[in-house]
């Protein structure tokens, strides 16, 4: 088999991770090879989520090339690149290029954090993977969606196999599980759908991600309702056109807060939502809670505020006995470095658009932003990625137990 082409060879080491590449446009075999050099070129990548963090580099990668150097205008995404760091509380994220410049600076990493977040509860057995015929997640303030691409991968691995999902389909939903979030940008929302239609064409594995494109079915987090009123329309006998309303119940296995909560003033307004959002959670489902460590005074303030929001929330009813607890997680501090080989991968996203931004504007690139992201990747920088990660499992059960027969009585 020594004749064998280049391309056949890359295809038989891919297939190894279940990799779907034949049907591939001649186009997209660089875009393959250069995943393949790269897997081979750094081993500590050959891993369950190595893989698919580089194909999602890569799709980003090129998805944002493509706009700046197309319909997209450059100035506005690095008019946005500092505004994202600095003033991420104050801006409304519907200016333009924010979705551009949030994505640049936080999408691959949040990706990842995500990646390894999943990966701890897994090990906790808190993900919702065991005697669930279906699960239901709610990602509030989504933003780009990298923690909805990160779960709808972690879903697709560990749920069991049903009929509906095996269609070969890349396009096709999976109906173990389903997502859905809530967004009041339509920069965000916007991005959500092209770039999710992108990257599930474009995939060279062919393993599509259930993103819910722009069709999040929450706007406001201040109007989240769980129970939703809903109005139909439909004909009578005599043909005239009749309204009815039904209420449509939203519940959910898992809730994930990524770096949407704040400051402890923005918790404290969203107390009602909050504590919603622990009530209405299924049986053993979980609240989760990721930003900044709480080594910091700012951030510690946020945690204690949800804390005492969750834990002091009533849950019961007339029905149901149920609480809300914090778990206790080894490890709630969590990190990976700018060093290591997803920090390296960071490094060449930013180094490639960067690229692409001086070459579109020249002079016109703000020397600001330049030395900021030239500072981000040097291969010399190695400033730890840490996060915090607080957990709540909502507990229920029947308030009065269905009673059984006496043996012997029919």
């Amino acid at each position: 088999m020594r004749n064998r082409s280049a391309f056949q060879r890359v295809q038989a080491i891919f297939n190894g991770y279940k990799w779907r590449i034949s049907d591939f446009a001649w186009r997209r075999y660089s875009h393959v090879l250069h995943l393949f050099r790269l897997l081979r070129a750094d081993p500590t990548l050959r891993t369950e989520h190595g893989p698919r963090f580089l194909e999602l580099q890569s799709l980003l990668t090129e998805f944002l090339v493509q706009r700046i150097e197309g319909d997209k205008d450059a100035k506005a995404i690095v008019g946005q690149i500092l505004n994202v760091l600095r003033k991420c509380d104050e801006i409304t994220y519907e200016e333009e290029g924010t979705a551009e410049a949030y994505a640049l600076l936080h999408f691959l990493d949040r990706f990842h954090r995500f990646q390894l977040i999943f990966d701890q509860l897994h090990a906790a057995r808190l993900m919702p993977v065991r005697g669930v015929k279906h699960v239901d997640i709610l990602d509030v303030g989504t933003g780009p969606g990298p923690s909805m691409f990160a779960i709808s991968d972690f879903f697709r691995k560990h749920l069991p196999k049903s009929l509906e999902s095996s269609s070969s389909n890349r396009f096709h939903k999976d109906h173990r599980f389903s997502i859905d979030y809530v967004e009041r940008s339509s920069q965000f929302r916007n991005w959500l759908h092209h770039f999710t239609e992108f990257v599930n064409y474009h995939s060279p594995s062919g393993r599509s991600w259930q993103v819910p494109f722009h069709h999040g079915t929450f706007w406001d987090f201040e109007a989240l309702e769980f129970n939703r009123p809903e109005q139909t329309w439909s004909y009578d006998e005599e043909g005239d056109q009749v309204s009815s309303t039904r209420v449509k119940r939203h519940r959910f296995e898992v809730v994930v807060f990524s770096n949407f909560l704040t400051t402890k003033d923005q918790a404290r307004a969203y107390a009602r939502q909050i504590e919603n959002c622990a009530k209405y959670l299924r049986n053993n489902g979980i609240l989760i809670v990721v930003g900044a460590k709480a080594s910091s005074p700012k951030y510690r303030a946020v945690y204690e505020e949800i804390s005492k929001i969750v834990l002091s929330g009533r849950y019961g009813n007339r029905r149901l006995l149920a609480s809300c607890e914090l778990v206790d997680l080894k490890t709630p501090v969590m990190s990976y470095s700018w060093a290591d080989s997803y920090g390296t991968r960071l490094k060449q996203l930013i180094s490639t658009v960067h690229a692409s931004l001086q070459a579109k504007l020249g002079e016109a690139l703000p020397a600001e932003v330049d030395d900021l992201l030239k500072n981000a990747m040097r291969p010399e920088y190695s400033k730890p990625i840490e996060w915090e990660l607080l957990v709540f499992r909502k507990r229920a059960r029947p308030r009065h137990p269905p009673s059984t027969r006496l043996a012997g009585h029919s």
